[in-house]
């Protein structure tokens, strides 16, 4: 199928949706995060997967703004946000909390995709019953026998990369995990917003040193059985980051009964971006059905 390079008009007019863009101070880190709609409404906050930011979700929060108070944030380390000198699971945790509190939401919906799914679990661990339900996107839980540590076996990271051109960057901009999209003015716009000015040059905007002291747990099927408010689970049919079989049945069997679980047909790991309206529209369904309950 050929690349869609040219915006369309519905991307366009999400774009020009009145917003703040704003950072809040936690922890010694300023945090950035965009936001929109009234504070009245339903809050709801999406969490963004690794090394990505709150540009991810812009299109997202826009066109869900006449109808809830809609945040979406980069985790410290990560997008507009500052670096820290060491990061753990609770550091991201404090960070989506403080943005929470920053933007007085009341009895948030929090939305998590891929590592923003973990921390968006751990955030519903610590916090769960000031939450009106947690929507797990594209991240599976795992019992403990078969965790795997993510980031345990990793190379102890390098300084950034500086270099003297900014399309030195955005020509090696890649989705991870590796997938097609065939929506490439996404992925133009996501690009972009991934790559930040420097003294020296331009280099990416997430620290890599983000995983270095960073271990995830093995805990997260205790966390998932526990939890104060309700939740829900989102995947992308073709998803390669999982069996989606396996995975979505041992969902099943962690989650309590009637929890939504939804598959968006013809989408991978990074759903959003392969069908970004229909995300949207079934999104919105979600949301909906944590409000009624």
């Amino acid at each position: 199928m050929d690349q869609i390079i040219e915006r369309p008009s519905w991307f366009t007019d999400a774009l020009n949706v009145e917003h703040k863009s704003t950072k809040t101070n936690i922890n010694g880190a300023n945090v950035h995060f965009l936001e929109w709609g009234d504070p009245k409404n339903q809050s709801v906050i999406m969490l963004h997967g690794n090394h990505a930011h709150a540009h991810w979700f812009q299109f997202i929060g826009a066109m869900l703004s006449h109808k809830y108070h809609f945040v979406v944030m980069s985790f410290s380390g990560m997008g507009e946000s500052d670096w820290r000198s060491s990061y753990e699971r609770d550091t991201f945790v404090e960070d989506v909390w403080g943005v929470v509190n920053a933007t007085d939401m009341k009895d948030p919906i929090v939305v998590g995709h891929s590592f923003g799914g973990m921390v968006s679990l751990a955030t519903g661990a610590k916090y769960g019953e000031f939450m009106k339900g947690l929507l797990l996107v594209d991240f599976v839980v795992y019992p403990p026998e078969q965790h795997e540590e993510w980031f345990q076996n990793r190379p102890k990271s390098r300084p950034p990369q500086i270099r003297e051109n900014k399309e030195d960057f955005t020509k090696r901009f890649r989705l991870m995990p590796p997938q097609e999209c065939v929506n490439q003015y996404l992925i133009d716009f996501i690009s972009d917003r991934s790559i930040r000015k420097t003294e020296d040059g331009w280099s990416w905007t997430f620290d890599p040193s983000t995983y270095d002291t960073l271990r995830v747990g093995a805990d997260h099927a205790e966390m998932l059985a526990n939890l104060k408010c309700p939740v829900g689970f989102f995947y992308g049919e073709n998803t390669v980051e999982f069996n989606s079989k396996s995975g979505v049945s041992g969902m099943k069997d962690l989650m309590p009964q009637g929890s939504p679980i939804v598959a968006l047909e013809n989408a991978q790991h990074h759903l959003m971006l392969d069908r970004p309206e229909d995300f949207v529209l079934e999104l919105e369904k979600l949301i909906d059905f944590f409000i009624a309950e």
